[in-house]
């Protein structure tokens, strides 16, 4: 077994905020290619931020500045191909402060308004804002950077970041529980939702005829209509492989999907997940952010005998780190909301999981965000049929194969499956990803891994990784 080759940051005296961005950014160097950072006395290569007083084997030109909360970030400056936002003196890239930018977003901390849904609007990302292309994983783009900086000093380095999973790529399989019901009547209004939404809305013609035609088969087999959980764990069988499933403990707005968790349906839903092999994780409801409701909603699924351990917003709906904190409060471990409800892409530049970043206590929050890559219906405005929509998931999917591992989330809804609410040919297009000779893991075990990789970067702690295993392992 080869040994794990060690690093140290260096850094100048400056702001301590600076210095702990920076050290964040290094840590998520060293974490997506396998180095254990020390910080102190000797290491394999030792790189310093700008000069320092010290012998060095790498410097990094120093160009990150704070800029005030309320303040966006600047147009970018394209250089050897790579949009930056931080230069120095001499007008050269600081990798650390272009890192720093894509995972902590300080720039959608600066949104000035929310969407109608009341989330920060997409909009507001780095990406969208300056036209960037949202398919391209930029942050890893920039950590490909900075390792052939490190590696010309250290060639034993691998030349691309070395998998936690083995050989080939990883991604999570998920799916959003919206429409979990076994009352007749409560399914037959979301369908015609379904088909008003499809016929006046998305002007699909083809899509609302597709809607009544399954509807019609689904009721003559005596098939739910609404929710196509059976259709799932039953392909995801036949191809060994297991996902996660998020669930909506509370509904108390419009907005949820209005099941309980009491609920026979329900109850006999989550467990034949359950009993699949699945994992279970908190869909947090439209409302979980008041208050002590994304806690409580924790503590409810875990009350009906559910170990949850992360989850998703419905909605995606999140209005920037009070999301992580509320996270953090409710004992979540991991969180896979961070991505676009419309784009396919990498909202935070990043193809690999990461600890959110708190820019208020200047120190990463900790749990694991695994970023959302894409979600299904996203794809239809990739191209006019489900051949466009394949070749479109795996491309974004197939653009971290260089500068990465994978480690990212799609999520197709199970009403995907029933051809009652978006275009059929959405689930072929999942079945062909997952044949497609990729990795496919839990939310829970990608986080586990990556959290490790965080802990041996000296950005997570050895105690909450140690707890986390404990929970994962018993």
């Amino acid at each position: 077994m080869s040994k794990t080759l060690t690093a140290r940051l260096c850094i100048g005296p400056t702001d301590p905020r600076v210095a702990a961005r920076l050290r964040y950014s290094f840590g998520a160097y060293a974490a997506l290619y396998d180095l254990t950072v020390v910080t102190t006395g000797p290491a394999d290569v030792v790189v310093a931020h700008g000069p320092v007083d010290e012998p060095v084997d790498v410097v990094i030109p120093d160009g990150y500045r704070v800029r005030p909360g309320s303040v966006p970030a600047p147009s970018p400056v394209w250089v050897d191909g790579l949009p930056s936002f931080h230069r120095d003196g001499s007008g050269r890239p600081d990798p650390l402060g272009e890192v720093f930018e894509w995972l902590a977003a300080p720039h959608e901390d600066a949104a000035p308004e929310l969407d109608a849904v009341g989330r920060v609007p997409p909009r507001y990302g780095l990406a969208r804002s300056h036209g960037l292309d949202l398919t391209v994983p930029w942050a890893n783009r920039w950590l490909a950077r900075l390792h052939t900086m490190v590696r010309s000093a250290l060639p034993r380095l691998p030349e691309v970041p070395p998998s936690p999973f083995g050989s080939g790529m990883t991604f999570v399989a998920s799916h959003d529980l919206d429409h979990l019901s076994g009352d007749r009547l409560v399914n037959a209004r979301r369908v015609a939702k379904n088909a008003a939404i499809a016929f006046l809305h998305d002007r699909a013609p083809r899509t609302t005829a597709q809607i009544g035609v399954a509807t019609a088969r689904r009721v003559a087999a005596h098939r739910a209509t609404a929710d196509g959980v059976r259709d799932l764990l039953a392909g995801e069988a036949a191809r060994g492989v297991t996902a996660t499933y998020t669930a909506v403990a509370a509904s108390g707005h419009r907005r949820d999907p209005g099941y309980r968790l009491d609920d026979d349906y329900v109850r006999r839903t989550l467990a034949e997940i359950v009993d699949a092999g699945h994992e279970l994780a908190v869909h947090g409801s439209y409302r979980s952010l008041e208050g002590t409701g994304l806690r409580d909603e924790y503590a409810a699924m875990r009350a009906a005998g559910y170990p949850v351990r992360g989850g998703r917003q419905h909605w995606l709906r999140h209005r920037g780190g009070e999301l992580f904190t509320a996270l953090a409060d409710s004992g979540a471990e991991w969180d896979s909301t961070l991505g676009y409800p419309d784009d396919v892409g990498y909202r935070h530049g990043a193809a690999f999981p990461f600890p959110p970043y708190d820019l208020t206590t200047e120190s990463p929050h900790p749990l694991i965000e695994i970023p959302l890559a894409i979600m299904e219906r996203a794809l239809c405005a990739t191209g006019d049929a489900p051949r466009d929509w394949t070749t479109a998931a795996l491309d974004v999917l197939r653009a971290s194969t260089d500068d990465g591992w994978g480690g990212v989330a799609v999520l197709w809804h199970d009403a995907a499956f029933t051809g009652t609410c978006m275009p059929a040919g959405l689930a072929d297009v999942y079945w062909a990803l997952l044949e497609a000779g990729d990795r496919w893991e839990t939310a829970g075990e990608v986080a586990h891994r990556a959290r490790s990789r965080w802990t041996a970067a000296q950005v997570l702690s050895v105690a909450t990784t140690t707890a986390t295993f404990g929970a994962l392992h018993g």
